[in-house]
């Protein structure tokens, strides 16, 4: 005799377990504060020691993402990988751009959180300006950006590179040659001038990415001059790692 069989009413359904996701592990930069600076020993670089027409390209500072979009697509054009010293108060204020940045290929790296001079600041602004920003920027791309700090504006003395060593960071890398692209004063030629007349093997190349600067309009030709040159482009980590710094 055939049987049917029918659930009771108060049978529970069967449990559906969703498997989720791990959460995914972003590494830091693990600054901190630190009062005991004095021993430090701040590595700065402003230019890598090598004879081979490498150069790195460096961009500083926050814009719109009109500006930053448009610099990017000529980095592209030419095939160029930099390293962008972002200033921490922009990146909070729009993370999704710093991320276009690193999709782009490109190093990010902390220009400070608001871009003041950091000599003559105490001990714990500064290094609040450098903590702070490593943590924005890392929260922004999903990991650590380049454990390294350009000081705004290229200004450093001694007991400032000890104090903002000593908060973990692994090197202060300074302007090198200075296109001065921000200035108004200058006409676009003469911010060419300034990169073609100081470039040499091994120059950190410094410009910007600032509404209204000069950027977007000189680097296109800065770039073919450069590349014209025999020169070829990498990034502070690239250049670090080849020369043993």
């Amino acid at each position: 005799m055939a049987c049917c069989h029918k659930d009771s009413p108060d049978q529970a359904e069967p449990e559906v377990v969703v498997e989720h996701d791990e959460p995914i592990a972003v590494e830091f930069n693990q600054l901190a504060f630190n009062d005991d600076f004095q021993e430090a020993e701040p590595k700065i670089i402003d230019r890598f020691p090598i004879e081979d027409k490498k150069v790195v390209l460096t961009f500083d500072d926050w814009a719109s993402d009109e500006t930053v979009n448009e610099v990017l697509s000529i980095l592209r054009e030419h095939g160029i990988r930099c390293t962008f010293f972002l200033i921490g108060e922009g990146v909070e204020r729009n993370p999704g751009l710093a991320r276009t940045i690193l999709e782009d290929g490109h190093e990010i790296a902390n220009h400070s959180y608001s871009h003041p001079e950091l000599p003559g600041l105490s001990l714990r602004e500064i290094q609040e300006q450098v903590i702070r920003t490593d943590e924005v920027l890392t929260e922004a791309i999903g990991e650590a950006p380049a454990n390294y700090v350009r000081p705004p504006r290229g200004k450093l003395d001694h007991e400032t590179a000890q104090k903002v060593t000593a908060a973990g960071v692994d090197y202060i890398i300074q302007v090198g040659v200075s296109s001065d692209d921000w200035n108004p004063a200058l006409t676009d030629q003469e911010v060419c001038e300034r990169v073609m007349d100081g470039v040499q093997p091994g120059s950190i190349i410094t410009m910007h990415i600032l509404d209204n600067a000069h950027t977007v309009r000189v680097l296109p030709g800065i770039l073919d001059w450069l590349i014209g040159q025999g020169y070829e482009f990498s990034t502070v980590g690239e250049m670090i790692s080849e020369t043993g710094l």
